[in-house]
């Protein structure tokens, strides 16, 4: 990773590895894979390519610690997309809008955990 790049995450980053659907405008959705996730953002893979400044809805089952799942919906816009031949797909990172509070302390809560 190159200098610049590790100057944007201002967040730490833990590895979230499940589905998740996206929402564009009012009445697109589309499943995605999760890569990871911060209390400011997440990465995540798509078929699609959306341009950076897209916005978006996205909402999956957050795994905690000691066991169960809690329901997770946030708003945001696409930082950056790029194709990974890897991934099978484009490598999307998200920035996240007005987090609701109870959103960030689910996500900080997985992060920390």
């Amino acid at each position: 990773m190159s200098a610049p790049d590790a100057e944007r995450r201002v967040t730490e980053r833990k590895t979230l590895r499940t589905r998740a659907t996206i929402i564009l405008g009012q009445t697109q959705a589309f499943e995605v894979r999760t890569l990871d996730l911060s209390t400011g953002g997440m990465g995540i893979v798509a078929q699609a390519n959306p341009r950076p400044g897209t916005l978006m809805g996205i909402r999956f089952m957050l795994p905690l610690k000691p066991g169960g799942y809690l329901p997770f919906e946030a708003r945001a816009k696409v930082a950056h997309s790029v194709y990974s031949a890897s991934e099978q797909g484009f490598k999307i990172g998200l920035s996240f809008i007005d987090l609701a509070p109870e959103a960030a302390a689910a996500a900080q809560r997985f992060v920390s955990a």
